[in-house]
């Protein structure tokens, strides 16, 4: 198996990222295994896979960055509520950092986490090198999908599947409150362009109709996650939803507004800006079929953090606006209605005009986006001076993203995701799910061969 190659102009992350990226490990008729039945496979797969990297670390292959920011040999452990998991100690810049690459988080969920990178070809690499040494590590008769839920089975707690996000390294603290602002304005567009859970109980929620050659389907549920699993996630009333945190807010005033006793009894959050480690960790993201994807989605992380940077000031969009939004990105994804009755855009406009507009529309002409997709793409105009300074718009993990709302692929119109990928394949096996698990088994594979394969692929010629 290919392994991604670190280039010889690497590209520096602006801030250090970690993802941990959950998979669902299920029989070949896509269900999951017992408790009973998981456990000593998990015993065996966390054996296998501290060999095979060890064995890996060996070869004249092995990228000589990510072999010097080893610190010491990977090794297999029991952890208290977590199981048998696999450890390694990770240099990131400063000093080294305990990560647990592998690790259970329900029966049949199984979590890869990368180190803190700070070089995008070094993120890249932990992802596709952790997925596909699980793979080979795992019974032949076990196989790994990535989305946000089993297609076939019942939804159970715990049983969704996210990508989350861990973006640190920040200069000082009104930095990272900056970004965490940044970021929260666009939840509703980071929902829209991740939902990827369209399945529930062997089905989508409602009929898949394509109009020229558009999935709207406006009764298909594109986050099945985001709307069930909600204990996993903050809460919706847009009095008690996760505030905007003016400059040296504390956490005592975050933990107020969201009514938790706790930074521990406070971490299931859309985003929250205080952790151990001093990062941002972001939560609302459906594990997406690419390993493409989910760098993509990194990079546009990446560069809203840096935009904060740049600014004087970030204006709230107001927690009412994004609940109702989010609810919209959940239920519909990128088709989903855009409400700006809600936004408080006077407030907005005295802070920072030129952000407004973007975030809006156009003001001026009275043409403010009516849809998801269109924010979204004024999103990613926002930064696309940044994308292209920081060469993020170099790399093939921008294009799906970028296609997602800009251009069309042969199989569809945009707006496209890998929800509606996933829909697509609904109709393409005449709605046999079973036909469409085997698809995503195989992509899965084929995405840990390549780890800039995407399934929604193309040329962008519009932004």
């Amino acid at each position: 198996m290919s392994s991604w190659q670190i280039s010889k102009k690497p590209i520096e992350l602006p801030y250090s990222m970690s993802i941990e990226m959950e998979l669902q490990m299920l029989t070949k008729d896509g269900l999951f295994l017992s408790e009973e039945k998981i456990i000593p496979h998990m015993q065996k797969m966390v054996e296998d896979t501290t060999e095979l990297f060890l064995k890996d670390l060996d070869t004249p292959t092995f990228p000589q960055l990510i072999k010097d920011r080893i610190a010491g040999e990977p090794y297999a452990t029991q952890k208290a509520n977590k199981g048998s998991i696999v450890s390694l100690n990770y240099n990131n810049q400063k000093k080294a950092m305990e990560i647990d690459l592998y690790k259970r988080v329900a029966p049949s969920i199984l979590a890869v986490m990368t180190p803190h990178c700070t070089i995008l070809d070094e993120l890249v690499w932990w992802c596709q090198k952790l997925i596909s040494i699980a793979e080979q590590a795992l019974p032949k008769d076990i196989f790994l999908i990535s989305t946000g839920l089993n297609p076939i089975q019942q939804i159970t707690a715990g049983s969704s599947c996210g990508a989350y996000y861990q973006i640190g390294n920040f200069k000082s603290d009104k930095e990272k409150i900056n970004a965490y602002d940044m970021i929260r304005n666009f939840i509703p567009h980071i929902i829209a362009l991740s939902a990827n859970s369209p399945f529930i109980n062997g089905a989508p929620t409602g009929e898949v109709k394509v109009t020229d050659r558009q999935y709207a389907c406006p009764e298909c549920i594109r986050s099945n996650r985001l709307q069930y699993d909600v204990s996993m996630f903050s809460q919706t009333d847009p009095n008690y939803y996760i505030p905007y945190l003016p400059p040296h807010q504390t956490l005592d005033y975050f933990l107020d507004i969201i009514r938790k006793p706790s930074l521990e009894e406070a971490r299931f959050q859309d985003i929250i800006p205080f952790s151990e480690l001093g990062t941002i960790d972001l939560r609302i993201c459906d594990a997406q079929l690419s390993i493409a994807r989910t760098i993509g989605i990194a990079l546009i992380i990446e560069a809203l953090a840096l935009a904060a940077s740049e600014m004087k000031s970030i204006p709230d969009a107001g927690s009412q606006s994004l609940v109702v939004n989010r609810d919209s990105a959940i239920s519909n994804g990128l088709f989903g209605m855009f409400s700006v009755e809600t936004i408080p855009f006077r407030e907005m406009m005295k802070e920072n005009p030129k952000f407004t507009e973007f975030y809006l529309g156009n003001i001026k002409k009275n043409k403010l986006h009516a849809h998801l997709f269109e924010a979204v793409q004024n999103m990613l105009l926002l930064l696309r001076d940044i994308l292209k300074r920081e060469r993020f718009i170099e790399t093939p993990f921008l294009t799906p993203i970028l296609l997602s709302v800009f251009d069309d692929i042969d199989i569809a119109k945009a707006p496209f995701t890998e929800a509606e990928y996933q829909l697509h394949l609904y109709l393409a096996r005449q709605h046999d799910i079973s036909a469409v698990l085997k698809d995503l088994i195989l992509l899965t594979v084929k995405c840990c061969e390549d780890p800039s394969y995407s399934p929604i692929f193309g040329t962008v010629k519009s932004y």
